[in-house]
C-alpha cells in the first residue's frame, strides 16, 4: 500500500464537527448569535475547549439527550475517528477504537483496551457498553492520540472521559418514562439538593431500570426471537464544600441481563466469492441457526471518593481513591449452527460446533495524587502526580470445538505504578511551550492452567513517555498548535491461547510515536468554528490478533503506520437553525513483525490495521422554534462511512461494507414538561461489525438494527 503523505491527506479532507448544546440560542437577538465554548479538562484544568491544544471533541448534557447517546456505541455515529463496537464475548463489553487504536481481545481478562475510559477521572479496566445509562451526565470528552502523560493506564490511543453532574445546591428533580421497539420500557430518574441550610453538604441520585422484550434476530432453529435485555442500575453521590477543601463519595451498581449474542452462520463453501456477497446459509443476517443457548449477565459495582485541597491563590492537592468490581459470565455459539448435510450427517438440522461460556470476576483498585500550579508569576503552569492502579481476577472458560471439550482457567493480578508532571511556559499571552512525560512500570502474574497443563509466571514491563508540544495563538479566534507525544501499553499474555507453551509466552509491550499540527478557529463573529487536525502514529510491537485455518488464536506484535487529517465544522446560521458535520481522511499499514524481535509470522504485513476506514464524516442538522406554549426542536445526522476489515488478516469473512445511517429526534418542550421521539438506523441497515472464522466456522455478529424511542420527562 502507497502511503500518502499529510499534505496530500489534507487536500482530500472532509471538513467535520461536533455538535455543542449552546449551538441553538432560539431566544438570542441576533446580535448576540454566537458558537458558545464547552469547558473541558482534556488537560485536568478547567479551559475552552477552543483553548485546549489538543484533539478533542466533547458533548454536553442536552446534546447526550438529543443525539441518543444511550451507551457509548452511539458515539461512533456522532465523533470523528471513534468506534466503539460490541464484543464477541456476550452482549455485554465494548471494544474502544479510536485512531485506530483498540483492543486485541475484550472478552478475556488478560485483554487490554488502548483506549482508556474514565469516569470523573476514575479509570475503568472493564466496562460495559451500558454503563452510562444510570449516570446523570454533564458532558463526554473524546480526546484523539496517545495520552501517555496526564492519564493512567493503556491511554495510547486515546481517552473517553464521562463527566458526571454535581449534586445541585438548589433541589432538582428529574423523570423521564417512555417506551420503544420490541415493547421496551424505562424509566430514568434523578434528584440532587442540599442537606443542610447553608448548602455546603449535597446529595444526589440518578438511576434507570429498563427491560425490553426479544426481536432483534429470530433464531429459526430454536423458534424463539432473541435480543431480549434487562437493565438495572443506580449511583449515589455525596458532595462537601468546604472553606479550602471539596470532598466526593460516590456509589454506583448495575446489573445487565439479557439473552446473549449470536452468531449468523455464512455459507462457508462460498468463501471466495465478493466480500459482501458471501451468503448466509440461514438466508439473512437476522435469520439464527444455531441450538446453543447464549446468555449474558454483567453486574458492576464499587466506590470513589474526590478530594481537592487549596493550598494557596495557585496552588491545589487532589487524590482520587477508588475501588470496583465486576462479574462477567456469558455464554455465545460461535459457529452459528452449521447444517448436518455439510458434516455429511443424513438427516436434517444444525450443530454448534463452537461454543464457549465464561465466568469471571475482576476487582481493581485506584490511588491517584495530583498537584497543581504556578510558578516565577504565572511564567509557569504546571501538574504533576503519582499513579497507583491495581486489578485480580479470575476467569473459568470452557470451549468445545469440533465436540472436543477444552478447560481454561485463569488468576490474574496486575499492579502498574506511575508518576507524571507537565509543565507549560507561557512565553506570552500568545506563545506556549509544553513539556511533559509520565514513566509507568507494569507488574503483571498469571496462573493458569490450560490444555492440561499450568502457566505460573510473573513479568513486568516499564517506558517513559515524553511530551512536548506548542501552541500559538494568531488572533482571539484562531489558535494553531503542534506536539509530539508517546504511548504505551504493556505485555501481556493471549488469554485466548489452547496450550501452556502459547499462554506463558508473553506478547511485547507496544508503542506509538505520534505527531500532530492542529488549527482551532471561529470566523464570522463566533458563528462559525472550523477545526483542523493532522496526525502521524508510528507503532512498534502493535499487539494485533488473529486465528488460524486450524482455529487457534495467536497474538503477534506488529510495526505500524497511520495518518490522517480530521476536522470539525459548527455553523450558527440564525438563531432557530445550526448545522454541523465531522469527518476524517486516512490510511493505515501493518509495516514489518516487530523490530524488537517479538513473536510474529509476518503474515500480516500490507495489510490495512484493524477497524480503520479511509473515511467517515457525519453531518447534521438542529432546529427550534417557538410554538405556542411552548418549544419545538428537530434535528437528524448522517453517518457515513468506508468499509474496513474487522480482523487483523483482513479476511473477506472480517471485512465490513461502508454504512451510511441516518438518527433523527423530535420534541416539545413546555414548563417543566418534554415529550420527545427518538430514531436510530432509520433506514434499517443490516449490517455486522465484525466477523472471523477457520474450516467449516464462519461467523458474523451483526449490529443493532432500526430502534426509536418515545418518552415524556418531567423536571423540577
Amino acid at each position: 500500500m502507497k502511503h500518502r503523505s499529510i499534505r496530500t491527506l489534507a487536500g482530500t479532507a472532509c471538513l467535520s464537527a461536533i455538535p455543542f448544546s449552546a449551538l441553538v440560542q432560539a431566544q438570542a437577538p441576533a446580535s448576540n448569535l454566537v458558537i458558545e465554548n464547552i469547558v473541558v479538562t482534556a488537560q485536568r484544568k478547567a479551559e475552552s475547549i477552543q483553548e485546549t491544544p489538543v484533539s478533542i471533541s466533547a458533548l454536553s448534557a442536552e446534546d447526550v439527550e438529543k443525539l441518543q447517546i444511550d451507551n457509548v456505541k452511539d458515539l461512533s455515529q456522532v465523533m470523528p475517528n471513534v468506534l466503539f463496537k460490541p464484543v464477541t464475548g456476550g452482549s455485554a463489553g465494548i471494544g474502544p477504537y479510536i485512531r485506530g487504536g483498540g483492543t486485541t481481545d475484550g472478552a478475556n481478562i488478560t485483554s487490554e483496551a488502548e483506549v482508556g475510559i474514565y469516569i470523573d477521572d476514575v479509570f475503568q479496566p472493564r466496562s460495559a457498553a451500558s454503563f452510562i445509562e444510570a449516570l446523570n451526565v454533564e458532558r463526554i470528552e473524546v480526546l484523539r492520540g496517545p495520552q501517555g502523560t496526564l492519564y493512567g493506564r493503556n491511554s495510547s490511543a486515546g481517552a473517553l472521559k464521562i463527566i458526571t453532574a454535581r449534586p445541585a445546591e438548589e433541589f432538582t428533580l428529574r423523570n423521564e418514562v417512555g417506551m420503544g421497539r420490541w415493547e421496551e420500557f424505562y424509566n430514568k430518574l434523578s434528584l440532587s439538593g442540599p442537606l443542610t441550610e447553608d448548602g455546603a453538604l449535597r446529595a444526589g441520585f440518578s438511576g434507570m431500570y429498563r427491560d425490553r422484550d426479544g426481536g432483534r434476530q429470530e433464531n429459526v432453529t430454536r423458534n424463539e426471537e432473541v435480543g431480549a435485555e434487562e437493565y438495572k442500575g443506580f449511583q449515589a453521590d455525596l458532595y462537601y464544600e468546604g472553606e479550602r477543601y471539596t470532598a466526593r463519595l460516590k456509589g454506583y451498581y448495575s446489573d445487565f441481563d439479557s439473552d446473549g449474542l449470536w452468531a449468523s452462520a455464512l455459507d462457508p463453501f462460498q468463501m471466495d466469492r465478493p466480500y459482501d456477497d458471501i451468503p448466509f446459509t440461514s438466508g439473512a443476517i437476522d435469520k439464527l441457526l444455531s441450538p446453543y443457548e447464549s446468555y449474558t449477565s454483567d453486574t458492576q459495582y464499587g466506590a470513589s471518593l474526590h478530594l481537592d485541597f487549596d493550598l494557596g491563590e495557585t496552588t491545589s492537592l487532589s487524590s482520587v481513591t477508588s475501588w470496583g468490581e465486576l462479574d462477567d459470565d456469558w455464554a455465545v455459539g460461535f459457529s452459528g449452527g452449521v447444517a448436518n448435510e455439510a458434516l455429511g450427517i443424513p438427516y436434517p438440522g444444525y450443530l454448534e460446533l463452537f461454543q464457549r461460556e465464561s465466568v469471571s470476576e475482576q476487582d481493581s483498585v485506584t490511588q491517584e495524587l495530583q498537584l497543581q500550579g504556578e510558578l516565577f508569576d504565572s511564567f509557569v503552569s504546571y501538574v504533576a502526580g503519582l499513579y497507583y492502579f491495581r486489578e485480580t481476577g479470575t476467569q473459568e472458560v470452557t470451549s468445545e470445538i469440533f465436540f472436543t471439550p477444552a478447560y481454561t482457567v485463569f488468576d490474574i493480578t496486575t499492579d502498574s505504578y506511575a508518576a507524571f508532571g507537565q509543565a507549560s511556559m507561557h512565553f506570552s499571552d500568545d506563545l506556549t511551550v509544553t513539556l511533559g512525560g509520565r514513566y509507568t512500570e507494569d507488574e503483571k502474574s498469571i496462573d493458569a492452567i490450560v490444555g492440561g497443563g499450568t502457566v505460573d509466571r510473573s513479568d513486568s514491563w516499564n517506558e517513559f513517555t515524553p511530551k512536548a508540544a506548542v501552541e500559538y495563538r494568531i488572533s482571539d479566534d484562531m489558535m494553531v498548535f503542534a506536539s509530539y507525544t508517546e504511548g504505551f501499553k504493556a505485555g501481556g499474555y493471549n488469554g485466548l491461547a489452547d496450550n501452556p507453551v502459547a499462554l506463558g509466552s508473553p506478547f511485547e509491550p507496544q508503542t506509538v510515536e505520534a505527531y500532530e499540527v492542529g488549527l482551532k478557529s471561529e470566523w464570522w463573529d463566533n458563528r462559525l468554528r472550523i477545526n483542523l487536525a493532522g496526525f502521524y502514529n508510528e507503532y512498534a510491537s502493535l499487539q494485533q490478533q488473529a486465528v488460524t485455518n486450524e482455529g487457534v488464536f495467536i497474538t503477534e506484535n506488529y510495526d505500524a503506520e497511520h495518518q490522517g487529517i480530521e476536522a470539525e465544522i459548527s455553523l450558527l446560521l440564525t438563531p432557530s437553525i445550526s448545522l454541523w458535520a465531522n469527518g476524517v481522511y486516512q490510511d493505515s499499514e501493518y509495516t514489518d513483525t516487530a523490530a524488537s524481535g517479538g513473536v510474529s509470522t509476518g503474515s500480516l504485513v500490507g495489510n490495512r490495521m484493524t477497524n480503520v476506514f479511509d473515511y467517515q464524516f457525519t453531518v447534521g442538522v438542529d432546529y427550534s422554534q417557538d410554538i405556542g406554549p411552548g418549544t419545538l426542536a428537530l434535528g437528524a445526522n448522517v453517518n457515513t462511512r468506508d468499509d474496513f476489515f474487522s480482523t487483523s488478516d483482513n479476511a473477506p469473512i472480517g471485512h465490513i461494507e461502508p454504512l451510511t445511517m441516518v438518527d433523527a429526534y423530535a420534541s416539545y418542550s413546555w414548563d417543566r414538561w418534554k415529550l420527545a421521539l427518538s430514531g436510530k438506523n432509520l433506514t434499517d441497515e443490516k449490517y455486522w461489525f465484525t466477523g472471523f472464522g477457520f474450516s467449516v466456522v464462519q461467523p458474523r455478529f451483526m449490529a443493532d438494527p432500526m430502534t426509536w424511542r418515545l418518552g415524556l420527562s418531567y423536571q423540577f
